[in-house]
């Protein structure tokens, strides 16, 4: 799956507000957690599959529910073997179920990420009235995180230059020599990177207590409030009657 960071939902049928999808993966922590039927967990994979394509990202979500589907038929094929399989084999089924169980959060941080532009994050947590000591390392996080990427790959081009390839199986043979090409040269850049967000997030004013006006229409409709209230009533079934043993 391709894990691009920030996106947009301007193709989408659908445009959700940035605060439901949060919701959404706040609803499936809680029920990644706590759901333990391979029925309830394939519909809900669905759901957020659908959800997903509709806002926009319908191979993201194509890719999503056929990961998924391979991890489930896996964990299937080991469970038919019976009980006398080896350790590792039974290792690779505990990893498989923690894996499938897993995906719910995995969907909806996508959903997340991918269908969010950074403006909607931001116009999202000053609609919240999140005050400003809050909303700047937000800010400068979310505008760290793709910079340093690109000084990430900077450095590899930088180090293929000079004859360094910093491929997986060198950083598997010599970690201590990727640490120093690769590592050291990161840190260093991001310091840097680090000041001069925050230098320019100073600059446009986002530590005043003044309301921001924002190119972004951040609101809540009627589609958002639907889903949100079905995400967190399942958050909250699931809550209650995993306590009593029921959901198994």
């Amino acid at each position: 799956m391709n894990f691009e960071l920030y996106g947009d939902d301007s193709t989408g049928v659908i445009k959700l507000d940035p605060r439901t999808k949060m919701v959404i993966f706040l609803s499936c922590a809680i029920t990644s957690i706590n759901m333990y039927n391979d029925q309830y967990m394939a519909g809900y994979i669905a759901v957020l599959c659908l959800i997903l394509a509709l806002c926009g990202k319908r191979i993201m979500a194509l890719k999503a529910f056929a990961a998924f589907a391979v991890l489930f038929f896996l964990r299937y094929c080991i469970q038919m073997q019976g009980t006398g399989t080896g350790v590792a084999i039974s290792l690779v089924s505990v990893l498989l179920t923690v894996f499938i169980f897993m995906f719910p959060m995995v969907v909806s941080l996508l959903l997340l990420i991918q269908t969010t532009r950074i403006g909607q994050f931001l116009a999202a947590f000053q609609a919240m009235h999140l005050p400003a000591a809050a909303v700047i390392p937000v800010a400068v996080l979310f505008r760290f995180i793709p910079t340093v990427a690109d000084e990430r790959a900077g450095i590899n081009k930088a180090m293929a230059f000079r004859g360094i390839e910093m491929t997986m199986g060198n950083v598997v043979r010599h970690p201590a020599q990727s640490i120093e090409h690769l590592l050291v040269p990161l840190l260093f850049s991001s310091v840097d990177v680090m000041e001069e967000l925050a230098a320019a997030s100073e600059a446009r004013g986002l530590s005043t207590n003044l309301v921001r006006t924002s190119y972004e229409e951040v609101r809540l409709r009627p589609l958002d409030y639907v889903v949100m209230a079905a995400f967190i009533a399942f958050a909250v079934y699931m809550l209650t009657f995993s306590v009593t043993g029921l959901t198994g």
